[in-house]
């Protein structure tokens, strides 16, 4: 079984919530910010998350456990007709509810409104109460079960809306759990608006969302040694970081600055402009992470601050802190950069510099705590004088593949003949409401960059949602990464063919990445580059795309933004890295 609380699809509660549509402006002529974007849709679990029901609409159960089926745990007469009628219905849904109870499962229910549209009060009516369930318990204290999302279950919206006074059927409800085992529930609604039908009915079934449940997947990590002792050895691995207690930073780390964003800093033979140079790079502190800042450090196992433990006894960490900006505050005047706290690479034996088109790259991450985010956390600042911006609360993250330069891979740039990188966006969630998406990140792959330079069929950044490249793909079970977990990461690339004849590639790329051994993400079909590769020329302080497009290093990038600064405290921590040409899978333990 999965373990509780750590993923996302193992949460105590399915849905989240969120108690107000807008954040108000808190700036004179600022504009208030949509808040209700967390929470189900017709074609999500979770609109953030990516985790897709496997039928559009919803995946419930029946009466008969039946996925799909036809018989209602619970179906509640609704006659009445007019639009402005407004009328309170209770129904039994003791069946329901103790079953929630025994199976351990969510309270929560597609309802539908059978052979007459219908539409139903939410904890948001000004007037009428929301829907609850009354149980008694057999142990005959008695309770009210208050409901926590009453959501709209429609195509027509692209995200979800769980703040409306009215929510039309079907919808998506979930109530607080039992607490215990059920001797009767009563489900109290009232409906707000009627037309008319035959014998027209308010009918219940169990939400029954996917939940990834895969066998956890073992790589060539399970024949090295106990915390990856060997695994430099094993086939396929270019490299591994082992962060063992009594190891020194210089063992992993390049002392010093480097611009390696300055292409005279590179042996010329990469890019065909001399004789080989063995002092410079990719040769020059091979293996090591280069260009780490002051607010990186080792740690040993034995650290606790920031929520630390160690991933097993005797392994520590690198420790990555992201302070928050001083004096930020609503109405301040912060330019349009976000806070770096992260920014190191990795880079690749000069045989593979460059050329190397499938990599995989395994790490295990911790987010520290607190968190402390907060409504109050988000600041309504300003880029300059009279132009409002909300605080972003995510960015950038993760070691990624890279083959960025001067011409291509961040800022909407990656793809083309320029240059690209695959980052990992990071989110959190500010809501407070104790739902299921709060205390960590909703996670995924950064596309958006993908934009302008790349083949118009491929703008990922172009309108396909943040949703899309979300870790939350395949059963929820990466969609968010809470805080004071280890999870181990990894992730596939697989660059697409490219040639120097039109239309310059193939759409054979492939994305892909596991959480803690189980595959979360899956897409292919894809483009990151295109042939034939720009020629340009050699100038100093700038870095030009080389040889085919391939991988050239591993990019440890921590970003706030977008274009605003970090308002909060935040610390991460990584460990267990290792990469190659196959996949490595989770590291032995004992």
């Amino acid at each position: 079984m999965l373990p509780a609380g750590k993923y996302r699809c193992t949460q105590p509660y399915l849905l989240q919530p969120v108690n107000q549509k807008y954040l108000p402006s808190r700036l004179s002529g600022g504009d208030a910010m949509l808040h209700d974007v967390w929470g189900p849709t017709f074609k999500f679990v979770d609109f953030q998350s990516a985790w897709p029901w496997d039928r559009d609409g919803g995946d419930w159960l029946d009466a008969n456990l039946v996925r799909y089926g036809t018989t209602p745990w619970f179906s509640a007469p609704v006659v009445g007709s007019g639009s402005t009628l407004v009328k309170p219905y209770t129904v039994d849904v003791t069946d329901a509810v103790s079953h929630c109870h025994s199976a351990n499962r969510w309270c929560a229910f597609l309802l539908v409104a059978n052979n007459a549209p219908r539409a139903l009060a939410s904890a948001f009516h000004p007037d009428q109460p929301a829907p609850a369930i009354d149980v008694v318990y057999s142990n005959g204290q008695q309770a009210r079960l208050n409901c926590r999302v009453l959501a709209s279950n429609t195509a027509s919206s692209s995200g979800p809306i769980t703040t409306n006074a009215e929510v039309s059927l079907p919808a998506f409800i979930e109530f607080d759990r039992p607490a215990a085992a059920v001797a009767s529930a009563t489900l109290a609604f009232v409906v707000t608006q009627h037309w008319s039908g035959r014998n027209p009915t308010v009918d219940g079934y169990l939400l029954d969302p996917p939940v990834n449940t895969d066998p956890i997947a073992p790589g060539v990590a399970a024949a090295a040694g106990v915390l990856d002792q060997g695994i430099e050895i094993q086939p396929g691995v270019i490299g591994a970081h082992r962060y063992l207690d009594g190891r020194a930073w210089e063992d992993f780390v390049l002392p010093g600055a480097l611009n390696i964003a300055d292409e005279m800093r590179y042996d010329p033979a990469v890019y065909d402009a001399g004789p080989t140079d063995l002092t410079l790079l990719p040769h020059r502190g091979l293996g090591k992470w280069i260009n780490t800042s002051s607010d990186w450090s080792l740690v040993s196992s034995s650290y606790r601050g920031d929520g630390f433990k160690p991933l097993a006894p005797g392994l520590g960490a690198m420790r990555i802190q992201m302070p928050a900006e001083p004096g930020v505050m609503d109405g301040s005047v912060v330019g349009s950069s976000g806070t770096l706290a992260g920014n190191a690479m990795i880079f690749l034996p000069e045989h593979l510099f460059g050329r190397l088109g499938r990599i995989f790259i395994r790490y295990y991450f911790r987010l520290g705590t607190p968190l402390n985010v907060s409504k109050a956390a988000r600041k309504h600042v300003q880029h300059q004088p009279g132009q409002a911006v909300w605080t972003t609360m995510g960015g950038k993250f993760g070691i990624g593949p890279d083959h960025s330069t001067s011409w291509g891979g961040v800022s909407g740039s990656s793809g083309g003949p320029y240059g690209w990188q695959m980052r990992s966006s990071w989110m959190e969630c500010d809501a407070e409401m104790g739902g299921p998406s709060e205390g960590g990140w909703t996670v995924g792959h950064h596309l958006f960059d993908y934009y302008y330079q790349n083949p118009p069929a491929h703008n990922y950044g172009r309108g396909s949602g943040a949703q899309f490249e979300r870790w939350g793909q395949r059963g929820g079970t990466g969609g968010v990464l809470y805080a004071d977990n280890w999870y181990c990461v990894e992730t596939e690339l697989k660059l697409n063919t490219i040639s120097d004849s039109t239309p310059g590639y193939l759409e054979d790329g492939e994305l892909r990445t596991w959480i803690d051994g189980r595959l979360a993400f899956d897409r292919t079909g894809m483009v990151f580059r295109t042939g034939p590769v720009a020629q340009l020329p050699r100038t100093a302080y700038k870095m030009r795309p080389c040889r085919e497009l391939g991988v050239r290093g591993l990019w440890l990038n921590w970003f706030h933004g977008g274009k605003t600064l970090a308002t909060i405290d935040r610390t991460s921590f990584y460990t267990g890295l290792a990469y190659g040409t196959q996949y490595i899978g989770p590291m032995r333990m004992s």
